[in-house]
């Protein structure tokens, strides 16, 4: 392909993930309205609805929008799958078990502690200059135990549909052009799509770890450690205020995350080569920010982020962070 037609190809792909974007804030908000006219007793958990019904038809959408148009692979070391959902970079069935899960959900809790930590400079900011960001940790943290509609959608809905999204139809439609843009650009998507700056810079690093079990075992355990990580932030968030041991067990699990985490790039850092870009991935990533709808995506997004974050909203002190 030339670079014309590869710069073509992500000018479609941006274009494509706007309009899915836009359209589930569009469906949300129809819904959200008929739900008020048709229950005006209805909670604030219209919104838990609104976002059940509307997300799987516009990840139809978007599949359908792209079932037909992914490229065949390139000479850039692609990620290989299968049609099943299972696969590896040699083709060869990897099986799991629950070390496996242990070792990538350690991993993904000490991403989400290094990029809380790379977080904190922004929320200085933010607050520094009177931004108000309590609605943006309300919606970062999730809800309250007895708020069905609210764990349904953000233990159940949200991890299935965001892992078939982008671990998904993103995933196939990066693969061939690599191991690691396929990582940056569906991480960088996921980020986005949140429209939250509290959880741009953890789900973009947690969207590394996501696609990584998701490369090597399936998109099935993807879907495994995100709907685990979700259920275990709500749960820290509403227990651990008043259960001291709650707050002190997640501390331990994200240090030991952490060192453990730290241990293992110290330790594999020979084989990072293999996965880092070479001089065509890197071309293709300078191809792919010369994009103008996708800088088009990110101004979008980051102008809702800005609303969504001088929402008022009750306050949150530190939480454990959905994605």
């Amino acid at each position: 392909m030339t670079d014309k037609q590869i710069k073509n190809y992500f000018n479609m792909t941006a274009l494509g993930f706007l309009a899915y974007a836009v359209l589930l804030q569009i469906l949300a908000v129809i819904v959200v309205v008929l739900l008020g006219i048709a229950f005006p007793n209805m909670s604030s958990d219209s919104m838990y609805y609104s976002m059940m019904v509307t997300v799987v038809p516009c990840m139809l959408f978007l599949h359908f929008l792209f079932r037909n148009s992914n490229l065949p692979s390139l000479s850039v070391n692609p990620v290989n799958i299968e049609e099943t959902g299972s696969d590896s970079m040699d083709l060869e069935e990897k099986s799991f078990s629950p070390l496996v899960f242990l070792h990538y959900f350690l991993i993904f809790c000490g991403v989400q502690w290094i990029s809380s930590l790379l977080t904190m400079p922004l929320v200085f900011l933010f607050q520094k200059i009177g931004m108000d960001l309590s609605y943006s940790e309300m919606a970062a943290k999730g809800g309250a135990l007895d708020n069905i509609p609210m764990l349904i959608y953000t233990v159940l809905f949200a991890p299935v549909v965001e892992e078939l999204v982008f671990r998904g139809i993103f995933y196939k439609r990066f693969k061939a052009f690599g191991a690691f843009f396929t990582a940056f650009a569906s991480s960088l998507f996921f980020a986005l799509i949140h429209s939250n700056f509290l959880q741009f810079i953890p789900a973009f690093m947690m969207g590394f770890v996501l696609f990584s079990i998701r490369d090597r075992y399936g998109l099935r355990y993807s879907i495994l450690l995100h709907l685990t990580n979700n259920a275990l932030a709500i749960v820290v968030n509403n227990l651990g205020g008043s259960r001291l041991w709650v707050l002190s067990a997640y501390g331990l699990i994200l240090l030991a995350g952490t060192v453990y985490a730290l241990v293992n790039l110290v330790k594999n850092r020979t084989n990072l080569s293999s996965f880092l870009p070479g001089e065509e991935e890197q071309k293709n990533l300078r191809l792919f920010f010369r994009s103008p709808v996708l800088w088009f995506d990110i101004l979008i997004l980051v102008v809702l982020a800005i609303v969504i974050m001088m929402n008022p909203g009750a306050g949150a002190g530190d939480i454990a962070t959905t994605v």
